[in-house]
């Protein structure tokens, strides 16, 4: 064969394994879509929609605003880490916020507080509680704060036990007393939270009952991770319901669901949640508190102004206002660092992607 038809030849076989290369990457994404059989899920597989280039016009939706609650300086108790941010509005239009600050010199996680005037600009007034308990171990995270009945109250997370869902109340958001019941939410032996159950954990009231949406998990049947629900009469006391929201590895889901948070929007129950291999946001729905319908990726990590959380997105909180839903979230950048960051959304475009 003389150099050109050599050259030629060459150039052919190029010219198809690109085509080859193009097609498959073209039928990636059907190829990804969901088991048409499951009746309660309408999502991509994440493994089709968390990929580098990704973002869906549901992240366009967002106005993300970056870092809005930064570490402290070397030696302050969160200098490591600022983490589960939870807000709640005032009376007087105010902002308060309970997260986790940790430092680097004991690596205790202790609930910190925080307020603002706008949501947006805040200032840090310290440590509210530090881990003192044999239940709690040595980090505690904020998981609902609500002023109810004249008081405040907090269900918190602690990490001893392999995660418990833990109690207090407050006059004033500082000094805080904790439940005698303690752990009021903890594993079940022989079901399938036998290893830990409201570590992570969200509470909704809705007339005079509360309801608990939670992470457990076991190491049998099938040792996965799941969100259950409990309900409670006094926000002490809970009855747990079961399983509410499983993973469904068909779908492309990982078997360990991490941490949720759960809101109501105009009809709808929400849960936004994370999984082990995928730390973007991922939204479920429910008419009744019960039963689920996975909507799938709602807001990828990555996207935040100064890549504050190209790593992480995780643990958001949510304010729905008049035509504004307000999300505050952990961020980590790309040395595993973690603040708080904020985005908002417009509420007609989330109930749009919702219905």
């Amino acid at each position: 064969m003389n150099q050109a038809k050599w050259l030629a030849a060459i150039i052919v076989s190029l010219s198809l394994s690109l085509v080859v290369i193009s097609a498959a990457g073209w039928n990636f994404p059907a190829a990804a879509m969901n088991n048409p059989q499951s009746g309660a899920s309408r999502i991509s597989a994440p493994g089709a929609v968390e990929t580098a280039n990704s973002a869906s016009a549901r992240d366009s939706d967002w106005k993300r605003l970056g870092v809005v609650l930064d570490l402290g300086s070397r030696g302050s108790y969160d200098d490591k880490s600022i983490e589960s941010p939870l807000i709640l509005e005032l009376g007087d239009g105010s902002y308060v916020m309970f997260y986790r600050g940790q430092t680097y010199a004991d690596k205790v996680g202790r609930v910190m507080r925080a307020t603002s005037t706008d949501g947006i600009t805040w200032t840090k007034t310290g440590v509210v509680m530090t881990p003192s308990e044999s239940y709690e171990g040595d980090k505690i995270d904020p998981m609902t704060v609500m002023f109810d009945q004249g008081i405040y109250k907090m269900w918190y997370g602690a990490d001893a036990n392999g995660g418990c869902a833990c109690y207090a109340t407050s006059a004033d958001g500082i000094n805080w007393t904790r439940s005698q019941d303690n752990p009021v939410l903890r594993k079940t032996h022989s079901s399938w939270d036998n290893e830990g159950a409201g570590g992570q954990n969200t509470v909704i009231k809705s007339g005079d009952m509360y309801y608990m949406y939670y992470k457990g998990y076991g190491k049998t049947a099938p040792g996965w991770t799941f969100y259950g629900l409990a309900e409670s009469s006094d926000g002490v006391n809970w009855c747990k319901q079961g399983k509410v929201i499983t993973p469904d590895p068909s779908l492309g889901e990982t078997t360990f669901f991490k941490n949720l948070y759960a809101f109501k929007v105009g009809d709808y129950y929400c849960i936004l949640h994370t999984m082990a291999d995928y730390l973007s946001l991922f939204l479920c729905t429910s008419q009744d508190g019960k039963t689920w319908t996975k909507d799938g990726l709602l807001f990828s990590r990555g996207l935040a102004p100064g890549g504050y959380d190209i790593k992480w997105a995780t643990s958001p909180c949510i304010i729905v206002e008049a035509n504004t839903i307000r999300m505050w979230y952990e961020g980590g950048d790309s040395g595993g660092r973690v603040r708080t960051l904020y985005a908002e959304i417009d509420k007609g475009d989330l109930l749009n992607d919702i219905k």
